[in-house]
């Protein structure tokens, strides 16, 4: 019986010691109620912002952020590097659209990602015939804005990241 609980106890400061810290991607990221995240929201928590990991499940993990609230927060909206500070884009589309700012669609870095015409491909698009109009709708696309609001309801609806499967 007592070697049960001095182990108890071992263990005990041994997990204490090893806690793991992660920080906040991106500002306004939901600290809920439960692993759900059409649960409550307790807190919104800003970019940086460090937690301790309580428990990790698939897609959740139960955190304690600085002033001692507990809640449940999507595991890919932490790292283990604390970020730096943004200035507005991060060059990630999807993960720059959790802030309180829109992006343009000509921000994103990405590779694969819409570019835009350049005054050369603008050239090359004339050159093979591309209709005015065409060109025109694409610089239009350039334009378009996404809120946070709308892409939560994508996400919602799509079943995509935190709300999906």
């Amino acid at each position: 019986m007592q070697i049960a609980l001095f182990l108890l106890i071992v263990l005990g400061f041994a997990n204490a010691g090893l806690a793991e810290t992660l920080y906040v991607k991106k500002s306004d990221t939901k600290l809920q109620a439960t692993d759900s995240a059409k649960s409550e929201v307790i807190a919104k928590l800003d970019e940086g912002t460090p937690v301790t990991v309580i428990k990790k499940l698939k897609r959740f993990y139960q955190v304690s952020e600085p002033g001692g609230k507990k809640g449940w927060v999507f595991k890919f909206k932490l790292t283990s590097k604390a970020p730096e500070k943004s200035s507005g884009g991060s060059g990630e589309l999807l993960g720059a659209l959790g802030g309180k700012q829109k992006i343009a669609a000509r921000e994103s870095s990405s590779g694969s990602s819409i570019r835009g015409l350049t005054p050369v491909s603008e050239n090359h698009a004339k050159k093979k015939g591309i209709s005015a109009e065409d060109i025109k709708a694409v610089k239009e696309m350039e334009t378009f804005q996404v809120s946070p609001e709308e892409m939560e309801l994508f996400l919602k609806e799509g079943r995509l990241g935190e709300y999906g499967q």
